[in-house]
């Protein structure tokens, strides 16, 4: 069986592009012919807007804001060139060595209608893909493309808002309708397009971890490893959190840690002087650093995954109490981890480690749960 996966890659982001890496790895060795779908995300610089039009309408402020982005990231690295053509090229490395990705580079919506796909399954992969917030065409992640009546199936794909408007329900009715399995990584996602198409909608796991500890160390890379003892952060928000820092040199003096910082881009986030930050690393860095910390202290998603799947003690920073970061509250209360949740603002944790037994054996079920759905949608 031939299974194309798209998804958003090539953003240069280490959440996008190892969930990619990580749901093609897992088909693959679960004996799936597959390959990636190259297609460049309107982010990224090589998109071709040409003819492309929104398929829901967003505010004009959200508007201004989705295209100001993507700018305002390249003027903080106008004076870091050298760190960006580095870190860009570790990305490249990675996706040639642990993607297969089309030959074909797909630049824009309109050169995926006059491709000539052969897949027996089209997979709508993980991410913010039905997210349309972003101010981009989401034809690509609905397949409006496909015009051979192709199987299509989503994994874990999200939509990253508690509300849509009528616009947007009546376009997921009319596209999602004709998806032969679908299924979320959240539960309000679910529920949402539950009732909305009435119909199952499943929730599995984030493709990151189909993945256990072993299968990602076989891509990990250890050369910007401290040889101290360190901990790690991990700060995705542009805006400065410095409750994070805070929370981070609170733990580090307890425990007589170095404090390491994967900056979110190439640029230096200026710290302080006792924080070392890494500004050039690749997504097999990213797997390496998470697996060598002692501890880890973040407000992404992905660096709570990784933190977990590397059994790792660690805290995940939300903006409030009433934060509508569903997916990371989501499996933290699968795994019976909220109380490493810690808003912004709150009085500094009383520092303690984690005893995974109970985390590890929900995990396991979750992983054999999300392999089932797997198996079961492409075989049906």
């Amino acid at each position: 069986m031939k299974i194309g996966i798209l998804t958003i890659l090539n953003v240069n982001n280490y959440g996008a592009e190892l969930q990619c890496c990580a749901l093609y790895r897992k088909l693959c060795k679960m004996g799936y012919d597959v390959e990636v779908v190259n297609f460049l995300f309107g982010i990224n610089s090589g998109h071709d807007f040409k003819g492309e039009r929104l398929t829901v309408p967003i505010s004009f402020k959200q508007s201004i804001k989705v295209r100001l982005l993507p700018i305002v990231q390249d003027l903080f690295c106008l004076f870091y060139q050298k760190n960006k053509k580095l870190r860009n090229k570790r990305f490249d490395e990675f996706h040639d060595r642990y993607n297969r990705l089309t030959k074909t580079v797909y630049s824009s919506v309109r050169s995926l209608y006059d491709a000539n796909f052969d897949y027996d399954v089209i997979c709508i992969g993980s991410d913010q893909v039905w997210n349309y917030e972003k101010g981009y065409s989401l034809e690509p992640f609905l397949a409006c493309f496909d015009k051979k009546g192709t199987k299509k199936v989503s994994y874990a794909s999200s939509i990253g808002l508690s509300v849509i408007s009528r616009e947007a329900e009546e376009v997921f009715k009319k596209w999602l309708s004709g998806f032969s399995w679908l299924s979320v990584r959240e539960q309000q996602a679910a529920k949402l397009l539950g009732d909305l198409l009435h119909r199952d909608v499943d929730v599995v796991l984030d493709p990151t971890l189909l993945l256990d500890s072993q299968e990602w160390l076989e891509v990990a890379k250890f050369d910007m490893c401290p040889k101290e003892k360190y901990l790690l952060v991990y700060i995705v928000t542009i805006k400065p959190c410095d409750y994070v820092l805070k929370l981070a040199r609170h733990i580090a003096r307890q425990r007589n840690l170095k404090i390491v910082r994967i900056c979110r881009d190439a640029y230096p986030e200026h710290s302080g002087n006792d924080i070392q930050e890494i500004l050039t690393a690749g997504p097999s860095d990213f797997v390496g650093l998470f697996a060598r910390a002692e501890y880890v202290v973040t407000n992404s998603f992905h660096g709570t995954v990784f933190s977990v799947n590397f059994s790792k003690p660690f805290y995940s920073v939300i903006k409030s109490q009433h934060s509508t970061n569903s997916r990371l509250t989501s499996i933290l209360q699968k795994l019976g981890l909220e109380n490493r949740i810690v808003p912004v603002g709150s009085l500094l944790p009383q520092i303690s480690d984690i005893d995974y037994n109970r985390p590890e054996e929900k995990l396991k079920n979750e992983r054999q749960h999300s392999l089932e759905y797997i198996r079961n949608a492409f075989s049906n």
